[in-house]
């Protein structure tokens, strides 16, 4: 199910909208511009506008939007936070949205739904019927009011659609939920002495309410994917269980486990004496693990059996393959081509290496969607960059400093070029066969290698010219 399938059309439209003057904000943007990418009319585009405006001088969000008589669109401090709240503004206020969330919450029936939202039967019947036709998709059926399925799949799809929409906006959650949340929530986080980041902390607090919900209406995971020892706080959620659940000891193991899963997956460092199973999950979460590694050391200078014998290494990638196996979670993350340009530029070898890899597994049909493929791109990425020196991957861009003011102005500039130690630079005193680029404030006549010249300590336009050529260079070296 594709998120903004969840709201009205004209506030889908709004939202596309809203999109795209916060993502092209500094540039120049016009009606025609948004007419041909939406290919609707210029009359529905400045009527959306209109009331884009009128909605969020309503939310307090002033002078966000103004729309020239010209046509041209100017956008005044649109961040992507007020986008993000807007977006909640159209999902609360969408009948579709209203029916899955009452499915989810308190299953009742279509005919006690139609009375709630004051709408005709047949606008909700239609509204229905396409919400089945989008669930059915990710293999979910609408059975006597109840959302059913793969348990645990069920279970991550939900989680993967409310933590997308509210992040820690809002808690859209029935309040007797939330109390038992806080409850274990707080429990967990003494015993624990966990010390959780905002964002984490509300991963954890979304899925522990929609295990709760799930519970609450007797829907239950059918396998376990780890066992558990005995410890306090085994015990204490099967106490904790049993008073608020009153569960069969089968169902009460099952449903600890799944708890204890998530955390560990959330929170790598808990130290419950955990083992996973052999299941299909976890024999290809290894496989997959040590194919990547032999898939590297084939296309690097890495030797496999150095790269076997990282810990740290290994680990990762088996933690990220088994939260992507078991969970197949889909929030959104880096998505534009632009963004995808960037590191395609910087590390143009770790990103091929990455794609030709998910390239290979997906022959498999393990995704289950396509923004899933593109989180475990994203997961590889940032993991390996951190993990694996870079030296031994991609090549060197060879850069010439030589400023008339001398070393330790130089020396300068090179602790100024450190946050680019991603990129892979070996820095020359002295020109060579081997400079690519030579950084200075002396023109020299038909080098062969590109010149950047600074006059003065950089501005932000020179830094993006070095920027640019830098990209260029590695570009070629690559061809």
């Amino acid at each position: 199910m594709i998120l903004n399938d969840l709201l009205m059309e004209d506030d889908r439209y709004k939202w596309y909208i809203l999109q795209y003057l916060e993502l092209n904000k500094s540039f120049y943007c016009s009606l025609d511009q948004i007419c041909d990418l939406l290919e609707i009319s210029r009359y529905k585009i400045e009527k959306y506008i209109h009331e884009l405006k009128e909605e969020m001088n309503n939310a307090q969000f002033t002078d966000i939007i103004d729309l020239m008589d010209t046509g041209e669109i100017v956008v005044h401090d649109l961040s992507h936070k007020t986008v993000k709240k807007m977006r909640v503004l159209f999902i609360e206020r969408s009948l579709s949205f209203q029916i899955f969330h009452r499915y989810v919450t308190k299953e009742v029936s279509l005919d006690k739904q139609i009375e709630a939202l004051h709408v005709s039967r047949s606008s909700t019947y239609r509204l229905y019927q396409k919400l089945k036709n989008q669930l059915s998709e990710e293999n979910i059926q609408i059975k006597k009011n109840r959302l059913v399925g793969s348990e645990f799949g069920l279970r991550s799809f939900l989680f993967g659609i409310y933590y997308e929409l509210f992040n820690g906006l809002k808690d859209p959650f029935p309040e007797e939920i939330k109390q038992l949340s806080r409850e274990l929530f707080q429990h967990l986080v003494h015993y624990k002495n966990l010390v959780l980041p905002k964002t984490k902390e509300h991963k954890l607090r979304f899925m522990i309410e929609l295990w709760l919900i799930r519970l609450s209406h007797g829907h239950f995971v059918s396998d376990a994917y780890i066992s558990v020892g005995d410890s306090e706080l085994v015990n204490y959620l099967s106490k904790w269980l049993n008073k608020h659940f009153s569960l069969e000891e089968g169902i009460m193991e099952k449903e600890r486990t799944y708890l204890l899963l998530f955390l560990k997956t959330l929170y790598e460092e808990l130290d419950e004496p955990i083992t996973y199973l052999e299941s299909k999950q976890e024999i290809e979460a290894r496989q997959i693990t040590e194919e990547l590694l032999l898939f590297i050391a084939k296309n690097s200078s890495f030797e496999i059996d150095i790269l076997l014998q990282d810990n740290d290494l290994t680990k990762g990638l088996l933690a990220i393959n088994r939260k992507w196996l078991n969970y197949h979670f889909r929030e959104s993350t880096f998505v534009t081509k632009v963004q995808r340009r960037y590191f395609q530029e910087i590390n143009p070898k770790l990103d091929k290496m990455i794609q030709q890899f998910i390239q290979q597994i997906e022959q498999r049909q393990l995704f289950e969607s396509a923004q899933e493929k593109n989180k475990l791109y994203y997961d590889y990425l940032f993991f390996l960059i951190t993990k694996i020196s870079v030296e031994k991957l991609e090549e060197a861009v060879y850069i010439c400093i030589d400023f008339s003011h001398g070393k330790h102005y130089n020396d300068y500039i090179k602790m100024m070029l450190g946050s680019l130690q991603s990129a892979h630079i070996q820095y020359e005193e002295r020109l060579s066969t081997r400079t690519q680029m030579y950084l200075s404030d002396f023109l020299i006549d038909k080098l062969p290698c590109h010149q950047i010249i600074w006059k003065r300590p950089p501005t932000p336009e020179d830094w993006a010219e070095f920027g640019k050529i830098l990209l260029k260079v590695k570009g070629e070296s690559y061809e």
